[in-house]
């Protein structure tokens, strides 16, 4: 539905042709809408406004796009993490037999980290339960060979919870009004 867009580079503007939507989810509250937005604005830079072109056309300026550009953030610094290589202790056993071991596991960085950077992209409720899902088998898991690596992990996560309570942090404090200062 959100598929087309097109940069204005000259005018710093993305525009999303939402014409194909339903005009009430011509809007960044709603989900699908948002997960397109995000897709199009991680493959540009120079971008300060983004346009939902539907009948009416909706704007979103500086307030937006900063929150867009932080929530862009975290999933970049997910997906860096993604980026980490496991690191196995399991000796005499094969280098195949580790790696199709490594491949496998739900605690594997690309798999665990790819799969957070999606729901980032996607749903930001969904990123949280599915965060919370694998921390809480990641304190379960306990084989030997793999504690170096999920120790890893979760330190990331912990680094990654901390990013996200920030950046919730600054979406409210950006959102609040400004206090009124008495003459």
């Amino acid at each position: 539905m959100f598929s087309q867009a097109e940069v204005q580079p000259s005018k710093g503007r993305l525009i999303v042709d939402c014409k194909e939507a339903p005009e009430a989810s011509a809007d960044l509250r709603d989900p699908a809408c948002l997960a397109a937005v995000l897709r199009h604005l991680d493959r540009e830079f120079g971008i300060e406004a983004v346009v939902l072109s539907h009948y009416v056309e909706k704007q979103y300026g500086p307030q937006a796009m900063e929150a867009l550009r932080k929530i862009l953030a975290l999933a970049r610094l997910v997906g860096q993490m993604a980026s980490r290589e496991p690191s196995p202790n399991f000796p005499g056993t094969p280098r195949k037999q580790v790696a199709a071991k490594c491949a496998a596991c739900a605690f594997n960085p690309h798999a665990l980290f790819g799969r957070l950077r999606e729901k980032v992209l996607e749903d930001f409720a969904a990123f949280h339960a599915e965060f919370l899902t694998s921390a809480e088998a990641l304190r379960r898991y306990r084989d030997p060979g793999c504690k170096a690596c999920t120790a890893a992990t979760a330190n990331d996560l912990i680094y990654l919870f901390r990013e996200a309570v920030n950046f919730g942090e600054a979406l409210i404090e950006a959102a609040s009004p400004s206090p009124e200062v008495a003459p």
